[in-house]
């Protein structure tokens, strides 16, 4: 191997994985919680709780969000506490793709935002969350999942979908961990608020 395949290589898998998220760089993607959804899926209040804490927190930190709801004419809007969480940031892409990057109008939405980490949250996590993930990271995007943030009817598609997502190159951590990694530092200015947040 010459050194310009080494190069590729090192290029090719810098594309994916994610070192550390840097506030310049990173949005948040929000799959469809929806109320038909969350009902049925495992941990629904733990993994509610933690949405929207993560919420609070990317407000603090003054983040894009993207939102996304599939066919909300048979599975209802966003669940009325994550809608609340994100006030004026609200503002679903209806679609019928189970990719979000597969809408065409959210994957030029996330386009024009020139983001490229994305922290990718939301249900289910075997299906629309898998499918989306695995675009993004053959679009070139750095891909977070975080796993008290999503959830499936079926704790082995959950702990499946895990695996996968991990193996495609995305890098699976928590709400906590990424809030305080977006921080960086406790002089940050919305340290003392994430900090509340996170505690509650």
């Amino acid at each position: 191997m010459d050194e310009g395949d080494t190069a590729l290589i090192e290029e090719d898998v810098w594309g994916t994985w994610v070192t550390r998220l840097e506030r310049e760089h990173v949005g948040l993607l929000v799959v469809d919680v929806q109320q038909k959804l969350t009902h049925a899926v495992e941990r629904r209040c733990d993994m509610l709780h933690s949405l929207c804490k993560l919420i609070q927190g990317w407000r603090a930190l003054q983040l894009p969000f993207v939102v996304t709801e599939q066919y909300p004419q048979g599975l209802g809007p966003t669940e009325p506490a994550v809608i609340e969480m994100l006030g004026s940031h609200y503002s679903p892409f209806s679609k019928t793709a189970f990719s979000a990057s597969a809408d065409d109008a959210v994957r030029e939405h996330i386009e024009g935002l020139q983001k490229r980490q994305w922290v990718v949250v939301g249900i289910e996590a075997h299906v629309c969350v898998l499918q989306t993930v695995r675009d993004l990271v053959d679009e070139g995007h750095q891909v977070v999942v975080l796993n008290d943030c999503i959830s499936s009817r079926s704790l082995y598609d959950y702990s499946s979908a895990i695996a996968e997502m991990r193996d495609l190159g995305a890098r699976i951590s928590t709400c906590e961990t990424v809030l305080f990694e977006l921080l960086g530092d406790a002089k940050a200015p919305e340290f003392k608020e994430i900090s509340e947040i996170i505690k509650t």
